[in-house]
């Protein structure tokens, strides 16, 4: 007799892959007719921005730019100016062939800056870059259960919590701001660069909507009239959502993953009010909590039972761990005034040391200063946060990194230290294949055997359990419990059993 199972699907998005990919670019700057030879290059900074994302049935990519500003000292002694730069980029990945349309969630980081002149009017720039890919196409998990069994039909259940994905949205969005200088800021005659920082203070599922919160936080370099470098921060709350395919219940998880698509800052005619723009794209990953019923096994005192296994990959999130880590550099510079710094977290590696996963991430740092003589100067150097978090031996893993709060600088002792805060956060999951019952098949009433005994007793065997115990010798759990007084279903190895053969 074929038993009829009832059939669930667990709709989700599948991962066809995570790459990450870091290149080097260089660029040639030649410094306008209206500018001085150059003496020293003293610093350089950029902007990464993603101008398109492309998806093909066995590719998918992307191409972008780095906005770049370069600041030299001239060789006549002046004032020191600014050439601009733009260094252009794209990377590519594989992907398992699919028929179907997929998403791409991006992550995108500039990992280092520098610029070297060529000769007199030429300038050499060079940036890092690391972007991470990930792959989602829409998929469909089926997981079979059995509501009503046969009387004596012995069946072991198992209740699966799972994590998945199952949407990602896409929200671009403008940030569009004027902005005054305080009253004791010295007014702007020109803008050397900037730096922009989009965070994230709060996401989450309302309904229809991924609503998401945060500000962008701009980092401006400028020189003053009387040609002295001069920086100032501001902060840029924006509110934003983005509409979603289904309607959840606030249970879900909402991962959202900012990247810039354009930015632009122009200082007014006064110098003490700018015009800021930035072009923003929210990816927001949806993850649901469900949990699906599973018949692991079954068996009958009274006939055969020949069950049919079916067996499925699954990848479902089982924790998230964040630290965050203080990262220091310091500079030897002798005396002067540190004037801005730079502090750039890259994309982290992973690595395994014992019963944990250690998760590194490299940070660029590079300063501007006047020395003792007030002559300007630039450095750079590097260091690199890291933290080790425990994980189970094979679990797989992915890794983040994040700077985390503003960054400090402090001098003294003739040093210059820089320091940031960075949140490294590692997901761990169950990549693995799950194994269940999809169907059964009953076989005619067995005759029972006269010989057989009426009772069992003896020790469980390590790591038996109380239902292959039962199985085994042809009786159930709740026959075992009840002849030892049981109360749970961990076994005592020590302890003689009694055990009713049914």
């Amino acid at each position: 007799m074929e038993l009829a199972f009832q059939q669930s699907a667990v709709t989700h998005l599948q991962k066809l892959a995570s790459q990450t990919a870091s290149q080097e670019e260089t660029a040639e700057a030649t410094v306008p007719d209206g500018l001085p030879d150059v003496g020293r290059v003293v610093g350089c900074w950029g902007v990464p921005v993603i101008r398109s994302k492309q998806w093909q049935q066995n590719t998918m990519g992307i191409s972008g730019g780095i906005t770049a500003w370069v600041l030299y000292v001239p060789e006549d002694g002046s004032a020191p100016r600014q050439v601009p730069a733009y260094l252009s980029f794209s990377m590519r990945w594989d992907l398992p062939h699919t028929e179907t349309q997929g998403s791409m969630r991006i992550s995108c980081r500039l990992k280092s800056i520098d610029a070297r002149a060529i000769n007199a009017r030429k300038i050499l720039v060079r940036a890092s870059i690391s972007c991470q890919a990930e792959a989602f196409c829409p998929g469909q998990t089926r997981f079979y259960t059995l509501e009503n069994p046969p009387k004596d039909l012995e069946v072991l259940r198992s209740r699966l919590p799972l994590l998945l994905p199952t949407e990602l949205s896409e929200k671009s969005f403008l940030v569009d701001e004027e902005i005054e200088l305080p009253g004791g800021a010295p007014p702007v005659a020109q803008i050397i660069a900037y730096q922009i920082s989009p965070a994230l203070n709060d996401s989450k599922v309302l309904g229809e909507k991924a609503v998401f919160k945060g500000s962008c936080g701009l980092h401006l370099v400028y020189m003053t009239p009387e040609d002295r470098l001069a920086v100032w921060d501001f902060d840029l709350p924006f509110s934003q959502y983005a509409e979603l395919e289904q309607n959840y219940d606030q249970e879900e998880e909402l991962q959202t993953e900012l990247i810039m698509t354009g930015a632009e800052v122009t200082a007014g005619e006064d110098g003490k009010s700018l015009h800021f723009t930035c072009s923003l794209s929210a990816q927001c990953l949806v993850l649901c909590r469900q949990t699906v019923d599973l018949v692991k096994d079954m068996y009958s005192l009274r006939q055969t039972v020949t069950p049919k296994l079916q067996t499925v990959p699954i990848k479902s999130r089982l924790d998230r761990q964040n630290l965050r880590v203080q990262t220091e550099t310091a500079f030897p510079i002798g005396g002067g005034s540190l004037m801005d710094c730079t502090f750039l977290p890259g994309l982290p590696n992973t690595h395994r040391e014992g019963e944990s996963v250690v998760v590194e991430a490299p940070v660029w740092c590079s300063i501007i200063y006047y020395d003792a003589d007030g002559a300007l100067q630039g450095s750079a150097g590097s260091s690199a946060a890291q933290a080790a978090f425990p994980l189970a031996e094979g679990c797989p893993c992915e890794a983040a990194a994040v700077l985390s709060g503003p960054v400090q600088w402090s001098m003294g002792g003739g040093t210059a230290t820089v320091r940031g805060t960075v949140a490294l956060t590692v997901d761990s999951f169950s990549n693995q294949e799950l194994t269940f019952l999809s169907g059964a098949e009953l076989g005619e009433p067995a005759t029972p055997d006269a010989g057989r005994p009426s009772l069992i007793i003896r020790t469980p065997a390590p790591e038996e359990d109380l239902w292959s115990l039962a199985k085994a010798c042809g009786s159930t759990i709740a026959a075992i419990q009840g002849a030892n007084h049981l109360t749970q279903e961990a076994l005592d190895t020590n302890r003689l059993l009694l055990i009713p053969v049914l």
